[in-house]
């Protein structure tokens, strides 16, 4: 069972990178990794499908809410959600690598991406088809190299805590 303060800090974190991503959006520095996809990934394997959909689903929330908000409110938590029960799923027993990592991440930014993509073509804006690539795979890169060290930590702590 999660304490409370382990789900506050988890939540922070969340929140704290849609912040970040929209503040780069909105200095128009592109592309950047999907940090939110990058935590939710990271969760999804150390706890399981259903962590991992609830994870998304605020981290998601927290896409929808920070402005400036998204077009369809809820689009990004459920997405976010179904992208962290399928990235639960591919969890398995033990040490947690870095190919299993990123091809985790690359299904999730590809499913997270997708959606993006069919939103836009939906109400006829344009699509980079080119940055929507290069997000993806910058987002795997950065899971790959992030994820393995966060559930390491992860790992330490109950063990530090359970003896």
């Amino acid at each position: 069972m999660m304490r409370p303060l382990g789900l506050l800090a988890r939540t922070a974190l969340l929140v704290l990178a849609a912040v970040l991503l929209a503040a780069l959006a909105a200095r128009h520095v592109r592309p950047v990794p999907d940090l939110v996809a990058v935590l939710v990934v990271g969760w999804a394997l150390w706890r399981g499908p259903v962590a991992g959909a609830l994870a998304g689903l605020a981290g998601g929330w927290a896409l929808d809410l920070v402005p400036p908000g998204a077009d369809l409110l809820g689009l990004h938590a459920l997405v976010y959600a179904g992208a962290g029960l399928l990235a639960g799923r591919l969890r398995v027993e033990g040490p947690v690598g870095a190919a299993r990592v990123a091809g985790t991440a690359l299904v999730v930014s590809g499913l997270v991406e997708g959606a993006d993509v069919l939103r836009a073509l939906s109400v006829r804006a344009p699509v980079d088809l080119g940055e929507v690539v290069v997000r993806v795979l910058l987002t795997a890169t950065v899971a790959a190299l992030v994820v393995p060290l966060v559930v390491r930590a992860e790992r330490a702590v109950v063990r530090r805590r359970f003896g």
